[in-house]
């Protein structure tokens, strides 16, 4: 059952035990009498407002209207201090995504589940760290791009299986999560704040594939207790950074970019590799490339220049759409079948109505559906 139906019979639920018809819930919460038996029906996704003077309206929380079998959403997180700048409404946001996420997609009848590699924490230092370096490169081979820097990760990783959400969450102190579990799926999500520069984005993309490569049996059980890590500290946290950046910059693809110029340019080479100006850095000095000298002077350099947040350079903004392609495609065809209100398309997507609105008029003035006859 996809979550449009799971609302729908949460709604009908309660409709029949408080014997409320449509028409007086319909009356009652603003909308008219054939959208309420489409949301009841679960034919039509439903907006979080709408929902949520449903959800008032019969003194229910939010949530309980998405629950079916008690399944569970639980995350990790990327973020520099989880702990304190994380709060239950940001939990909530992006359990919401996901919803919604199912709520456009619907159910395939199966989840695809990413394989499990487990790390010996009793192997040294540098040999758990060349087991990471293959992993990583295997991975780039499954999803076919061992030997060129993609265009687009975000497509990379929705290709190999993995539900991909980015939108803007209101709240940059983290910049991405992941989900997991045997029942749901496998998403990653990824905050698009304009805030945070896309190298970031890309490199929380990856790294969130490392947790779910790595750590898929340590999600947590807790709705409420996301697991969070301290990024300097935590192994797990450092396995995830060493996976993502061994997958951005993989030593073949870094040793053929460096033997076919004469001279190097950081700037001109972290926005090929489509990475941070730190994680350049980190993966040079990791393969010998360059000295730890040099290493440690860059580090003086981006702590007097202010860059260790900010991005130097930073690479253009990904579209949207681009990001959640496999999402859009999907709610072109539900809005152009007039089965999603235009709500329910900034909800999802994260952004304004005034964006929407501009989006909306891009995809028909673009789509074949809406060319005259000649």
């Amino acid at each position: 059952m996809n979550i449009s139906n799971i609302i729908g019979q949460n709604i009908k639920t309660l409709m029949e035990k408080e014997n409320i018809s449509l028409r007086r819930l319909s009356e009652s919460i603003g909308i008219t009498h054939p959208t309420l038996i489409k949301y009841v029906e679960g034919s039509q996704p439903i907006d979080s407002e709408k929902l949520m003077k449903i959800a008032m309206y019969f003194k229910k929380p939010f949530d309980y209207f998405f629950k079916e079998d008690n399944n569970s959403i639980n995350f990790m997180f990327r973020a520099d201090k989880p702990e304190k700048d994380i709060q239950n409404i940001d939990l909530d946001n992006l359990r919401n995504s996901i919803y919604s996420y199912l709520d456009i997609l619907g159910n395939l009848g199966y989840q695809y589940i990413p394989q499990k590699y487990t790390i010996n924490f009793n192997d040294d230092k540098r040999t758990i760290f060349n087991l990471i370096a293959k992993i990583a490169y295997d991975q780039r081979r499954i999803a076919n791009i061992e030997n060129v820097i993609p265009d687009n990760y975000f497509d990379v990783i929705q290709n190999i299986g993995i539900n991909v959400i980015a939108k803007d969450f209101k709240n940059d102190a983290y910049f991405g999560a992941s989900s997991f579990s045997n029942d749901l799926g496998s998403y990653i999500i990824i905050n698009d704040s304009e805030k945070i520069p896309e190298e970031r984005k890309i490199f929380s993309l990856i790294h969130e594939y490392g947790h779910l490569l790595f750590h898929s049996e340590q999600y947590s059980n807790s709705q409420y207790n996301a697991f969070y890590v301290s990024g300097k500290s935590d192994m797990n946290e450092k396995i995830a950074n060493k996976f993502a950046g061994y997958f951005l910059m993989p030593k073949n693809l870094v040793d053929s970019y460096i033997e076919s110029r004469k001279n190097i340019d950081p700037i001109e080479m972290k926005k090929y590799f489509k990475v941070s100006i730190q994680t350049l850095y980190v993966m040079l000095h990791e393969y010998g490339i360059i000295s730890k000298e040099v290493y440690s002077d860059f580090w003086k350099q981006i702590t007097i220049h202010g860059f260790k947040m900010e991005e130097p350079f930073p690479l253009e903004k990904i579209d949207i759409q681009e990001k959640n392609a496999k999402l859009v495609n999907k709610i072109k065809d539900l809005y152009f079948n007039e089965d999603i209100s235009a709500n329910k398309i900034s909800e999802v997507l994260g952004i304004d109505t005034l964006e929407t609105r501009k989006l909306l008029k891009e995809w028909r003035n673009i789509d074949e559906r809406y060319l005259p006859l000649k």
